[in-house]
């Protein structure tokens, strides 16, 4: 099944790694617009690069220690617009969304990515808990995949 693969961005080799970058690329709110189009403008097993959706989140303060009732709300709408469009997007090829801080799973099985020692983006409330570990360069760099979409 098809869904999210979040990784370390350098694991890519637009940002000096070694793993093929998907050749479409796209900021995160254009991906929220597009896939909530009519007819869905994906073809099958399309691959997608989900970019910035780290540095977005930290601009607009959705992180954890300066979540507001606002924040909270947009990350809600983000996450209620992806589970929208579960449907189609596990017609794709596994989206990657590559984040600029490192990767942390959580004792709760709650993924964030740490901008801060203190501080992090809280990556599971847009795509839920329990996401599976993915070796994404062998033995050195590992990301996480969640595809149960939103579960």
């Amino acid at each position: 099944m098809s869904g999210y693969l979040v990784l370390p961005r350098t694991a890519l080799d637009l940002h000096g790694g070694t793993m093929p970058a998907a050749s479409e690329q796209i900021g995160f709110l254009d991906f929220l617009r597009e896939i909530e189009q009519d007819p869905f403008p994906f073809a099958p097993r399309t691959r997608l690069c989900v970019t910035g959706l780290d540095e977005l989140l930290i601009a607009q303060d959705c992180t954890q220690q300066r979540l507001t009732a606002t924040a909270s709300s947009l990350l809600l709408d983000y996450r209620r617009r992806l589970k929208r469009a579960d449907a189609e997007v596990n017609l794709l090829a596994d989206i990657q969304v590559p984040v600029a801080y490192p990767l942390r799973l959580g004792g709760e099985n709650d993924l964030g990515a740490h901008h801060t020692k203190q501080d992090f983006v809280p990556l599971w409330q847009l795509f839920g808990k329990n996401p599976s570990p993915r070796e994404v360069i062998p033995g050195k760099v590992f990301g996480y995949h969640f595809a149960e979409t939103l579960s």
